[in-house]
């Protein structure tokens, strides 16, 4: 998948993720999570232990859920500001993903979807375009690689994202405990 990404911002690049990109990703889930606990009043030696926890839990869980997935680094003039983690959705059965809204039962051929499963930035990073910017080229790289739909989950309290992802043209198929949220790519 990488090497079907373009960026149009300059100094901006996005790579595969590296062994050594480990302490950048632990410091990203920090920085992320610290600001969203910033009101919970607790000793810092507790919130590190529980930063530390969410960030292998998490780890372990993308593992498991999308054992296929691959892990880029968002940076900008060659300083890691995020990380970007994609799937593809189309499993070995060749079945569709049933979250599509038109998707049928009979005899359609699989549609490849890419599933965008993590894009986090530093809170520097934010609110400057880069969000914007990476999705855009991983749009571009769906297309490139022949996927119809480029998928996502987003937590119903990030209006944040929510709103971004509606704004780059994501319509909403279903929520539960996250939105579920579809781009067509054709």
């Amino acid at each position: 998948m990488g090497a079907h990404f373009t960026l149009t911002v300059p100094g901006l690049t996005i790579r595969p993720a590296r062994p050594e990109d480990d302490a950048f990703c632990r410091s990203l889930s920090d920085a992320t999570l610290r600001a969203a606990w910033v009101s919970i009043d607790m000793p810092d030696e507790l919130k590190s232990a529980l930063l530390m926890q969410q960030f292998e839990a998490q780890r372990i869980g993308y593992r498991q859920s999308f054992p296929r997935a691959e892990y880029f680094i968002i940076a900008e003039r060659e300083v890691a500001v995020g990380r970007l983690v994609v799937a593809d959705e189309v499993g070995s059965d060749g079945l569709h993903d049933q979250s599509e809204p038109d998707a049928g039962t009979t005899g359609r051929s699989a549609e490849l979807a890419l599933r965008l499963v993590d894009i986090a930035l530093l809170p520097a990073a934010q609110g400057r375009g880069i969000g914007r910017e990476v999705i855009a080229s991983l749009a571009r790289a769906g297309r490139a690689v022949g996927a119809q739909r480029l998928t996502l989950s987003v937590q119903p309290s990030n209006d944040r994202a929510r709103s971004l992802y509606l704004r780059l043209g994501f319509v909403e198929t279903d929520c539960e405990a996250s939105w579920q949220m579809t781009m067509r790519l054709n």
